[in-house]
């Protein structure tokens, strides 16, 4: 799944960098954690779901969140 998000002329398959890199490793550890807690979640997702990752402005940090059954 991790090298699939875009081809690799674009990007795909190669790690984040600059503060969003930053962020995965102050809020998550490294970026190895960051995936697998984030797989974690989103493979817990019964049926049809999603997960992103997003930027909580209240709490300075990235969350991961998850929707079921395709809720908005």
């Amino acid at each position: 799944f991790w090298t699939n998000l875009a081809p690799t002329n674009k990007g795909g398959g190669t790690p984040p960098n600059g503060e969003l890199a930053k962020a995965i490793n102050q809020d998550f550890g490294s970026l190895d954690k960051f995936i697998e807690t984030f797989s974690a979640k989103t493979t817990a997702i019964q049926g049809s779901g999603w997960g992103w990752l997003g930027y909580n402005k209240a709490n300075h940090r990235l969350e991961i969140a998850t929707c079921d059954n395709q809720d908005p």
